[in-house]
Parts: C-alpha cells; sequence; structure tokens
C-alpha cells in the first residue's frame, strides 16, 4: 500500500453518513465519497481502501456489488460495515439476524460479546470498547477467514462471528462487521461506535 493510500468511502446520503464525512478527524485520509448510485468500476479504479458504510439500501447496493468484488480481485483493502445484506452478495458468507440488545450496560446482562485470536495483529488498532457495544446479527465467514468477535448463545456456544478478518479468498483483504458504526457516529451517539470507525480506518490505511 502507497505511503498515502487512496480511501473511498460508498455511501447513500443519509444524515449520518453525510456527518461522518464531514467529521474533521477524518479529514488526513482525503477521502473521496461515492454515492451508492454513482458506483460503477471507475469510481473505485485507484482506490487502494475501500469503505462500505452502513444501512445502505439493499435494493441500490446488491446490484452493484460485482464493483465491490473487482477492487477485493484487484487486491485493494475492503470495509464493509453492518446492516449490509453481505450474505446476498460476499462470496461464502452466511448471515443470520439477531435481536439487538441496545441497553445491556444498563441491565446488567451479559452482552455474550467474546474477543478471539488475542494474538492476531489487527488487535493492536482496537480496543475492547470499540467491538463491544452492539450488533445486527451474526456472520458465518468463508473458510480461513478469521473471527476476531464472536457471539455466545445464552448457554455458552458459539452463536457466530460479529467482526472477522478475510485475507485469504481474495487477493485484497476484507474486514467485514453486523456493527454501524456510521450510523451511530453521524448520529452522534454511542462512543464504542465512533472508537470502531476510527479504528476500522486507521487499520484500514496503516496497517
Amino acid at each position: 500500500m502507497s505511503a498515502m493510500p487512496r480511501v473511498a468511502f460508498v455511501h447513500g446520503g443519509t444524515h449520518a453518513q453525510l456527518a461522518t464525512l464531514a467529521d474533521p478527524a477524518l479529514a488526513p485520509y482525503r477521502i473521496r465519497p461515492v454515492h451508492i448510485r454513482k458506483l460503477e468500476p471507475v469510481a473505485l479504479a485507484d482506490a487502494d481502501v475501500v469503505v462500505v458504510s452502513d444501512r445502505l439500501r439493499p435494493d441500490l447496493l446488491i446490484p452493484r456489488s460485482p464493483v465491490l468484488l473487482e477492487c477485493l480481485a484487484r487486491g485493494a483493502t475492503m470495509v464493509v460495515f453492518g446492516e449490509n445484506g453481505v450474505g446476498e452478495w460476499l462470496p461464502g458468507v452466511q448471515e443470520e439476524s439477531r435481536p439487538t440488545n441496545f441497553w445491556w450496560w444498563r441491565t446488567g446482562e451479559d452482552h455474550r460479546i467474546r474477543l478471539r485470536a488475542p494474538h492476531h495483529p489487527a488487535w493492536p488498532y482496537f480496543a475492547d470498547r470499540s467491538v463491544i457495544w452492539h450488533f445486527h446479527g451474526v456472520l458465518k465467514p468463508p473458510q480461513g477467514a478469521v473471527s476476531l468477535v464472536d457471539l455466545e448463545t445464552v448457554t455458552g456456544e458459539r452463536d457466530g462471528s460479529l467482526l472477522y478478518l478475510d485475507e485469504l479468498s481474495t487477493p485484497g483483504r476484507l474486514l467485514v462487521t453486523t456493527m454501524d458504526p456510521v450510523y451511530h457516529h453521524g448520529s452522534g451517539f454511542m462512543p464504542g461506535a465512533t472508537q470502531l470507525l476510527y479504528s476500522a480506518m486507521q487499520w484500514a490505511t496503516r496497517s
């Protein structure tokens, strides 16, 4: 990756996505916004890093997903945030919905979020708080991908991945999560979401 990677941010023009793009803390990345309706090969042709914002409209994202897959095929780094139906367009990925527990820290419930692969080189970029807040569903990643964050069932069994890193199934690198940090950061609440957003940007551009 070049000293200053070229970063493209795929968004749908929602208030949270636009607020995130306007965040001064992200200015050093020199992000190039790409609206989902204008997602064509030329829009991402020179991008070293592609960030797919959470909560994009599936009827717009899924038909254009081959453009994203082509970025991975040529070796780009991609971050895909949550509620984007990845089970319908990312090869080898299965996705299942799960109830979202918004207030476990107030009720005292076990959030059942478990950190995995503690010695993985990605972990220095992510603090615990950045990946323990809430989620939208679980994933079964492709063979060879490393789950960094899992959800457990109430009986202590592994339910699925909440955040995984795939560096094997394509020439590129792919970080996928069911968490939705852009929405919460741009909406001004959920501090852990802000940390995840910033951490993912650092990982994608510096590792």
